[in-house]
């Protein structure tokens, strides 16, 4: 089986997505969610559209629990993408679940790994991912 990341969409009315990733590689998976503004997010996928075709300005989203002065407190999910070469690509995914009130911190479940994804499979997960907050598929899979 390749290794994969795959993103859900819960589309809100207020201009809010709540993004869920699953990912896979060699044998370590895990899953994550968090909320993002659909601008931030659509920001971000022609950020990486751009970076997937010129390996230029590589683009990160994070979002996880947040404190009142705009301090990232726990990072639930992140993306940070990175150059090898002019074909191929990194990207450092981080996905936790959410530690709910009275919780142990212990109980959090986290997975960091790094996929290789080609150039053009990058392209074609911005399409999907476009197609996603467009409500037009209900998931965008990274293959690699």
């Amino acid at each position: 089986m390749n290794d994969y990341l795959k993103i859900t969409a819960d589309l809100e009315d207020d201009g809010t997505v709540g993004l869920t990733g699953t990912v896979s590689s060699e044998g370590f998976s895990g899953s994550g969610e968090a909320w993002f503004n659909v601008s931030e997010v659509r920001q971000f996928v022609s950020q990486l559209e751009n970076f997937a075709k010129t390996t230029e300005n590589p683009p990160e989203i994070s979002g996880g629990n947040w404190d009142g002065k705009g301090n990232l407190l726990h990072k639930l999910f992140s993306l940070r993408f990175y150059s090898f070469s002019s074909f191929r690509a990194g990207v450092q995914v981080e996905l936790a679940n959410h530690p709910y009130t009275d919780c142990r911190p212990e109980e959090i479940a986290s997975v960091k790994l790094e996929l290789k994804p080609e150039a053009q499979a990058i392209i074609n997960f911005c399409g999907q991912l476009n197609e996603l907050l467009s409500n037009n598929i209900s998931e965008a899979s990274l293959v690699c």
